[in-house]
């Protein structure tokens, strides 16, 4: 779940414009729908390795620097 976390703060960190891009970047780089997104940030199912690794791609961010040790 450190990855939920991560993803979470990162997006909470964003302005609710920016939000709203970012999160529509990510569901059509990953070809996910809105719920499978919003269970990620919620924690409700896991966001596995991979999956957070491409998002970090689409967003342009290091994500890792969210990931509390």
């Amino acid at each position: 779940m450190k990855y939920n976390l991560a993803f979470s703060k990162y997006i909470r960190s964003l302005s609710s414009r920016e939000r709203i891009a970012k999160l529509r970047d990510i569901r059509h780089g990953l070809d996910k729908t809105p719920q499978v997104v919003i269970n990620w940030r919620l924690g409700r199912t896991a966001l596995d390795q991979s999956c957070f690794d491409k998002i970090s791609e689409i967003v342009g961010v290091d994500l890792y620097n969210y990931v509390d040790n």
